[in-house]
């Protein structure tokens, strides 16, 4: 795969920074930003990007400067933190359900423009005794099932009945629909991810219409996916999209064709700490840097950009690369990878050392790391 940095400066980074450490090359995180906002512009739909990507307040920002409406979270925690710095347009496209929370959820509400999901009917109770003398309704959108099998309800009279239901509450109003079609990530090959792209805007499409011949209007249609939103917002119903990986991109996108190898900006900077055998190197980069999650996708656990081979088995602290010939690697030399899911891997660092093409170094904190409350 394309390589985003010679040997020699690779060498000279990594004299720079402690490993293992999470990379980010701002030049592709720039243009992963823009192409994103282009795509939604030229569908005229809105972006409303997942921020549990990168959890990064300042990112956030660059991409409501490129032109995203507002930003979406998963977490209420993840919420605070991005109300904190200033972002006042959110959806936390998730049920929250614990009543510790509708508190904190309410005081929020006070403060920015909120959304929330819904996909039950005692979800309506659970919010009433906080929101009931609210001085402006809850925004609420009813999350749909396009497939994961996981949150949402089925496009039919459960859908209608619980619309239904909102409509009738003066203390929310029903914001639209969403859904996010994840079970694109068991697709093996391009035209299963744009065939689940396709059904996942054409299933929103009918929702919205079945809404409107029992006489309830809403104002968003909204998906959710990096690998099928090139096809899903395609759907004239769909106007607004919450890709959250397309600011990294990661071998899992790589592998379900979503992304070509040189549109990565994230990266995991690790160094060589055991070189036992021939054909085996070990990194300091283990479960807690790489995550596990992806191999199922990818067929590996990591994939390195500076030498050729992949890594094949992690350990807490110790990654184990398997590689197809010898190395001239030695021990505490530098090796570069792309991880294979950058959302979940983001989440285990503290900061981002930001890359520029002149080589300069920024320190970004990953704030909203941790925040899954």
């Amino acid at each position: 795969m394309k390589f985003p940095f010679t040997s020699e400066q690779l060498t000279k980074l990594h004299a720079r920074i402690e490993t293992p450490a999470l990379i980010v090359w701002q030049p592709n995180l720039e243009k992963n930003i823009a192409d994103m906002q282009a795509l939604a512009n030229r569908f005229d739909a809105a972006l409303r990007p997942h921020t549990k990507t990168h959890k990064s307040p300042l990112f956030a920002q660059w991409q409501l400067n490129a032109g995203a409406k507002g930003i979406t979270v998963a977490k209420l925690s993840e919420a605070e933190v991005m109300a904190a710095h200033g972002i006042d347009d959110i959806f936390i496209a998730n049920q929250i359900t614990q009543v510790q929370k509708l508190k904190r959820l309410r005081k929020l509400h006070e403060r920015i423009h909120l959304t929330v999901g819904l996909d039950n009917p005692r979800q309506i109770d659970l919010l009433r005794p906080f929101f009931k003398d609210a001085s402006t309704p809850l925004n609420v959108r009813i999350e749909i099932d396009s497939g994961l099998k996981r949150c949402g309800v089925t496009v039919g009279n459960d859908l209608v009945e619980l619309a239904k239901a909102v409509a009738r509450q003066p203390f929310l109003r029903l914001d639209g629909i969403f859904t996010h079609a994840g079970h694109v990530y068991a697709a093996r090959s391009a035209a299963q991810v744009e065939a689940i792209g396709k059904q996942e805007g054409a299933l929103m499409a009918g929702a919205k219409t079945l809404l409107q011949k029992n006489g309830l209007r809403i104002a968003t249609v909204s998906v959710g996916s990096t690998p099928t939103v090139p096809f899903s917002v395609r759907n004239p119903a769909v106007n607004e999209v919450r890709p959250g990986n397309y600011v990294f991109y990661d071998a899992m996108q790589i592998a379900l064709h979503a992304a070509a190898p040189e549109q990565v900006s994230l990266f995991v900077l690790s160094t060589v700490v055991a070189h036992p055998v021939a054909g085996r190197l070990v990194i300091d980069a283990g479960s807690k840097a790489l995550h596990t999650d992806g191999a199922g996708v990818t067929g590996h656990f990591g994939l390195p950009v500076n030498i050729k081979g992949k890594v094949v088995r992690l350990s807490e602290e110790h990654g184990v690369l398997e590689l197809p010939e010898e190395s001239t690697l030695r021990l505490g030399d530098p090796v570069l990878l792309v991880p294979n899911h950058a959302c979940a891997v983001a989440n285990l660092f503290d900061v981002y050392y930001l890359i520029n093409e002149a080589l300069q170094i920024k320190t970004v904190p990953v704030e909203a790391r941790g925040k899954s409350q």
